[in-house]
């Protein structure tokens, strides 16, 4: 898919999430006003924006499923399904590599890379063989080009096998990539409770405003 296509996706699949949890705090606190429900159900306004949050996070940044290698005239590129379609994004023209481990829900641990070329096309995929081989190997040919560089963190390079690699402990990072993970769910939640209650007339501490 060319990537103009791509981005545009990405913008419509935005606009809709952010359109239906607007809608829906609309729509919880006018029913609220009128009466027709009571103070307390403010909290669909919460759990909408809960949703919405992972849903635009996945959608900027690209959460695939499982991604395929295709090699396209010497060029190598990888592809795969998205929230908002197929992206498809050139390995030899990345510009950014970044690394996000946390805690899996079944006790394991969640390995992903997040890559973006410079089409600005967001793709994030496992870290995992083929792709964080083409992803290693790109990065070292970028870097014995001279005048051609990617944005790696250390913690990218240290998941791929380049150095230098991060000093920090790889619990320090799966311990911060979870309060990130919380942020994304938190603070959407409690944007949309607090607009609720503002344009119903509520108090935002649970009792009902007169």
């Amino acid at each position: 898919m060319k990537a103009s296509y791509a981005r545009r996706r990405t913008l419509r699949g935005a606009w809709a999430v952010s359109s239906l949890w607007a809608a829906i705090v609309c729509a919880d606190a006018g029913l609220i006003r009128s009466h027709v429900l009571e103070g307390s159900w403010t909290g669909v306004s919460a759990l909408a924006g809960a949703l919405a949050g992972p849903a635009l996070v996945a959608i900027r940044y690209g959460f695939a499923g499982r991604p395929s290698m295709v090699v396209q005239s010497g060029r190598y590129f990888v592809s795969a399904r998205t929230m908002t379609g197929v992206r498809t994004l050139r390995l030899d023209g990345l510009v950014s590599v970044r690394r996000f481990t946390t805690i899996a829900r079944s006790g394991g641990c969640i390995d992903e890379l997040h890559l973006r070329d410079e089409q600005q096309v967001r793709l994030t995929v496992g870290n995992e063989h083929p792709v964080s081989t083409q992803v290693r190997q790109a990065v070292r040919r970028a870097e014995s080009r001279p005048g051609r560089t990617i944005a790696v963190t250390r913690h990218a390079r240290t998941g791929l096998g380049l150095e230098p690699g991060s000093r920090l402990p790889e619990g320090v990072h799966r311990l911060w990539a979870f309060w990130i993970t919380m942020a994304a769910l938190g603070t959407p939640a409690l944007v949309g409770y607090v607009t609720a209650c503002v344009l119903a007339g509520t108090s935002i501490v649970g009792t009902p405003g007169r």
